[in-house]
């Protein structure tokens, strides 16, 4: 009888033992709440991170790395922290669904990390930008064009002008004279002379769009996941 008692009494004690464990895996694949709030801050962070390298500016190397989170890390973190948190999950067959809304989300959080960094760069043109006569130095004849501009005074304009604001390799040869409109600071890309003004403001249609479907489909393949998880 005592053998009976000690032995319920160690079955018991190990019930209560991992009961904490099972709680804690009922609440990770709790509710979408959790993973909105998830996807809402991945996303606040790619648009500040881009919109404000420029805009502030940033130190060119921090801008670099700005940029290479914004486009990299975190769309890459929407796939990965969920695939690692709810990896003890069983699923039959793979969530299409999810997989499908995982990947929507991180092709436009690709997306809106260049459509904001245009963004950016257009703002820190109008607030600081200066107008110069510039002289093509070099052409490089890439899959993307870019032009080495110098102005009269020899100064070199940083960073280069690329293919879509100006540089066309079939157009353009070194000696040629370009009007740009560039960012004495180097944070943003320099413009060819532009009929009217700059309007960062055009992109917030496109930034919110985006913005709200990465936090949809991120928030919809990750609770697809939990909920697959529990079927």
């Amino acid at each position: 009888m005592t053998g009976d008692k000690d032995s319920h009494g160690l079955a018991a004690g190990a019930d209560r033992a991992a009961q904490p464990a099972e709680n804690a895996h009922a609440r990770l694949r709790t509710g979408p709440i959790h993973w909105l709030l998830f996807n809402s801050t991945c996303v606040a962070a790619l648009v500040s991170l881009v919109w404000l390298a420029p805009v502030i500016p940033l130190p060119g190397l921090l801008r670099g790395a700005a940029f290479l989170v914004s486009a990299l890390l975190i769309p890459l973190a929407l796939v990965l922290v969920p695939a690692l948190l709810l990896r003890h999950i069983p699923h039959k067959k793979p969530p299409k669904l999810a997989i499908v809304a995982l990947i929507v989300a991180v092709v436009a959080s690709v997306v809106l990390a260049v459509i904001t960094r245009q963004a950016g760069n257009e703002r820190a043109l109008q607030e600081r930008g200066r107008w110069a006569e510039a002289v093509v130095i070099e052409v490089e004849n890439r899959k993307t064009d870019k032009c080495t501009l110098r102005t009269r005074d020899g100064r070199k304009i940083s960073p280069q002008l690329s293919e879509g604001d100006g540089c066309e390799a079939d157009w353009v040869e070194p000696g040629d004279k370009l009007r740009v409109l560039y960012d004495p600071k180097g944070a943003a890309g320099p413009v060819e002379d532009v009929d009217g003004e700059l309007e960062p403001g055009s992109y917030r249609g496109a930034v919110g769009g985006l913005a709200a479907l990465i936090t949809v489909a991120g928030t919809l393949g990750c609770a697809r996941l939990n909920r697959r998880g529990n079927e």
